[in-house]
Parts: structure tokens; C-alpha cells; sequence
């Protein structure tokens, strides 16, 4: 993915977190009307996007984590903002594309990563010394989005060591 694609993902999370004043990616999904419906019936599956007769949904695994839910629900938001015309016809089926390996789930990943894990934290608890693992610790958030958000955030000038790369799966597990 070339920086003008990761600098416009970056910047569409930053506007939704600028217009609705929250990083909360449920606040959000109501503020634009997006419906968050929770089912008990995923097995596998964490979650997926749909656009039903125009209608936004937002499906969640109610059987996830309360952090978990967060993560899936800002991914989804990724989908909603880029990706909407890949959801009219069918729905996602995230537990095929959860892999980064396709464009869509990298692009959900990055922007999750950007709308959920603010920049001054990351770059706060770096500077104070803490590795990559320590960093998502503290931040209740999975150590391969903090490394999606610590690449991204070197792409636009930052010079954080990431020597790990993040595991494209991470979502499938």
C-alpha cells in the first residue's frame, strides 16, 4: 500500500474522531447510523459489514471480549468508510478476508488502529521506554494492531523500532 492510500486512512479516522469527538468506535457506528447488531450464533466468525436495501450494518460475535468487540467494530467502521461498495452485493465474509494479505482487511486494520490508538499515547509511552508489547498492554489492544499502528506511524515520520511484522491472521484467531 502506497503512503497516499495509508496518509488518506489515517486522515478518515482522524475526521470521524474530530466530528463526533470520541474514539469509540459503537459511538460512532450510531452517529452515522450504522446499526451494531450483536449475534450469539458466530462461531468463528468475529464479525462482518453489510449494507442491506441502503441500510448500514455492523454484525458482532456477542461471545467476544468486550476489547475484542471494540477492535472488530472499529475494523468494520473501516469497511463502512472505504469499502461500502464491496458490501452491496454480499456480505464480507470476514473469516475469509480477515487475512492482511487483501487490500480491504489491511485497510480496515489500519484504520481501526488509526481511529482506536491515539498517536501522542503511542509515541508518549515509547519515548518513555516501553517495547511494542508493553505499548498494546497498556493500551488494552492487540500487539499486531499496535504494530500496523507503529509502522503506519513511522511511514509518516516517526522512528519507532518495530523489528516484529504484524501477523496478517491475527483477526482469524
Amino acid at each position: 500500500m502506497n503512503s497516499l492510500n495509508k496518509a488518506h486512512i489515517y486522515k478518515s479516522a482522524e475526521k470521524y474522531i474530530k466530528r463526533f469527538g470520541t474514539r469509540d468506535p459503537f459511538a460512532i457506528a450510531d452517529e452515522l447510523g450504522i446499526e451494531v447488531l450483536f449475534r450469539n450464533d458466530f462461531t468463528k466468525l468475529k464479525g462482518l459489514y453489510r449494507v442491506i436495501q441502503r441500510n448500514r450494518f455492523i454484525f458482532l460475535n456477542g461471545n467476544l471480549p468486550e476489547q475484542v468487540q471494540t477492535l472488530v467494530c472499529a475494523h468494520e467502521l473501516g469497511h463502512d468508510a472505504h469499502h461500502r461498495n464491496l458490501a452491496d452485493d454480499s456480505p464480507f465474509r470476514e473469516y475469509v478476508l480477515y487475512s492482511m494479505n487483501t487490500r480491504p482487511e489491511y485497510e480496515a486494520n489500519l484504520f481501526a488502529a488509526s481511529l482506536l490508538l491515539p498517536d501522542d499515547e503511542v509515541h508518549k509511552y515509547a519515548c518513555e521506554g516501553y517495547d511494542v508489547v508493553q505499548i498494546a498492554a497498556m493500551m488494552n489492544t492487540d500487539i499486531n494492531l499496535m504494530l500496523i499502528k507503529m509502522g503506519d506511524m513511522n511511514s509518516r515520520g516517526y522512528s519507532f523500532n518495530t523489528a516484529y511484522t504484524p501477523r496478517s491472521d491475527f483477526l482469524i484467531r
